[in-house]
């Protein structure tokens, strides 16, 4: 499943680049800095988490949380490769626990694994997992790939075998990974007989990882100590606490000050601001997110494939890169990042170009008004354009929309909403989910898996079924996805997807804007840090300050 972030971005799916890690050299506390408080670690990303259970929330700083806290089979490396986690073996046809009809897969699970109060970790967690994010009532974003499991048998403790209606090829990492808004596992012991929607597991959770959730402070912040249980030992850290600073200005303060430690995918246009500070260095690393303007295909002027491609030829993306991002990050044409044996360098471009977009708009019959808005049929190209508040990144790209949308005869009001409010699940109200935009602006943040393209764009993933906001209809476009994720024959695989990237780019319902590299500013204390594409917190265990 997919990550949206209001502040950062996302996509690759094959190797990418080793990271080095954050180290320093020296004594315990002869190398530390008077502002560093030993063995904390205080971060933030500049928003404030929808809710803190992945089963029923795909906010990217719940993802990043649960990736300290959760109950997860896999993790993923520096390379986007699956590490065992909860289960002890990659299910293949090689080693006999997926079947060549990918049909039946086996989990094979962890014996030492214990939830953080002490009870074993069982199988009987995974199924009762999966029956919960089956059931109707549970207001799961999508429950693709799970509407394909037909049963979970539990023939011991420590076995999962999951039977297939069909073949599923994103089995991983769609199934209880942190490759992506994946749910993670639930305790069965505590989390049957409440309402998995609004019951208090989501706001005080319990899993297996290498640290325990103490306190959800909404608004403020959320506390987290080292579970001296974790299976693969004690964590370095004894606390983390994250800050829930929806601002990026402030976080700047607090980085500058020593009030945090860690600013978790940093907007770009802060880079200059805090180069330079006094014991902040920052990392900068390849990064899966990618920023993109959404259609609501569903609104009578958008519905019209000529006006977002006219739209589309209106975006100065050099300008944006250039003057809002300052050069981090890179254009990129198509919704599958350049890293993914997916990719098709081929996609239909969109470059800068008044004239073609006043040309295609001129021709389709949309003519301007006396407020020089365009209109057509009593229908104005007049929208409204909605954000999340706290990013002065996307505020400046809109006003440079703003000035080039202007010459070709269109015009827009820009909504603000809370991050809380504007990827809330649609039976929450959520703005995106719901589809209460005609144009909306954030990151999606892709899984391993570029499969996963099918739960943005087939047309049976409009929510609440899954995350195709764009509420975007095209049955050719469904099918080949359908088949993309049904086969294990990579060259297959890769043409059906290439042929779906080139009819999304045609059609364009989302306008990919820019590919991210995450910046990371971080206290010079901070040792053995290694965030990767997929995920900032995967291996923490080795992580001190």
């Amino acid at each position: 499943m997919k990550r949206r972030d209001a502040l950062s971005m996302l996509v690759a799916t094959a190797v990418l680049p080793s990271c080095t890690k954050v180290s320093t050299v020296g004594g315990e506390a002869a190398t530390r800095h008077p502002w560093t408080q030993p063995h904390v670690l205080r971060w933030a990303d500049g928003q404030d988490p929808v809710g803190l259970n992945p089963v029923v929330t795909t906010h990217a700083t719940t993802s990043w949380l649960a990736e300290l806290w959760g109950a997860w089979l896999f993790r993923y490396d520096e390379r986007l490769n699956p590490v065992p986690e909860l289960a002890t073996e990659i299910p293949s046809v090689e080693n006999g626990l997926l079947s060549r009809d990918g049909k039946r897969i086996v989990f094979k699970l962890r014996r030492e694994a214990r939830w953080h109060d002490g009870r074993p970790f069982t199988a009987r967690d995974v199924a009762f997992s999966v029956a919960l994010i089956q059931d109707p009532n549970t207001n799961v974003t999508s429950r693709d790939g799970w509407d394909q499991v037909m049963r979970v048998e539990t023939p011991d403790d420590h076995t999962a075998i999951f039977h297939m209606k069909s073949l599923y090829s994103s089995f991983l990492p769609t199934f209880f990974t942190t490759g992506g808004a994946n749910p993670c596992i639930l305790p069965e012991h505590i989390c049957k007989g409440q309402n998995a929607n609004t019951g208090p597991y989501n706001q005080q959770p319990v899993g297996t990882g290498p640290f325990k959730v103490d306190q959800w402070q909404r608004g403020q912040h959320v506390d987290l100590s080292a579970n001296p249980d974790y299976w693969r030992g004690r964590p370095k850290l004894e606390r983390v606490v994250y800050k829930i600073i929806p601002d990026a200005n402030t976080m700047l303060t607090q980085m500058r000050s020593h009030e945090l430690d860690l600013w978790v995918q940093m907007n770009p246009n802060y880079l200059q601001q805090i180069t330079g500070a006094d014991g902040v260095a920052v990392m900068r690393r390849p990064s899966q997110y990618w920023r993109h303007i959404d259609c609501n295909c569903e609104h009578p002027a958008l519905k019209d494939v000529v006006v977002r491609q006219a739209l589309n030829y209106a975006i100065d993306r050099a300008a944006l890169l250039e003057k809002v991002l300052h050069g981090v990050g890179s254009i990129n044409w198509t919704v599958v990042s350049p890293d993914s044996y997916a990719y098709d360098a081929g996609v239909k471009r969109y470059p800068f170009d008044l004239a073609k977009a006043n040309a295609l708009l001129d021709r389709a019959g949309w003519a301007r008004g006396a407020d020089g808005v365009r209109a057509k049929g009593g229908v104005r190209l007049h929208f409204d354009f909605a954000l999340a508040t706290g990013s002065p990144a996307y505020e400046q790209i809109i006003e440079l929309l703003r000035s080039s949308w202007r010459q070709i005869g269109v015009g827009f009001e820009t909504k603000h909403y809370p991050t809380t409010l504007y990827f809330a699940q649609q039976q929450n109200g959520g703005i995106v989910n719901s589809g209460k935009f005609d144009l909306a602006i954030f990151s999606w943040g892709n899984t391993p898996a570029p499969t996963d393209m099918y739960l943005l764009y087939a047309s049976t993933q409009i929510p609440p079924n899954g995350q195709n906001d764009l509420r975007y209809v095209n049955p050719e476009l469904t099918q080949i996805l359908g088949e993309a994720r049904g086969t294990l024959d990579r060259a297959k695989q890769t043409a059906l997807l290439k042929k779906a990237q080139e009819i999304v780019a045609q059609e364009c319902p989302t306008f990919p804007l820019e590919q991210n590299e995450d910046l990371y500013p971080y206290n010079a204390d901070l040792k053995n840090f290694s965030p990767n594409a997929n995920a900032p917190f995967d291996f923490m265990l080795d992580v001190d300050i």
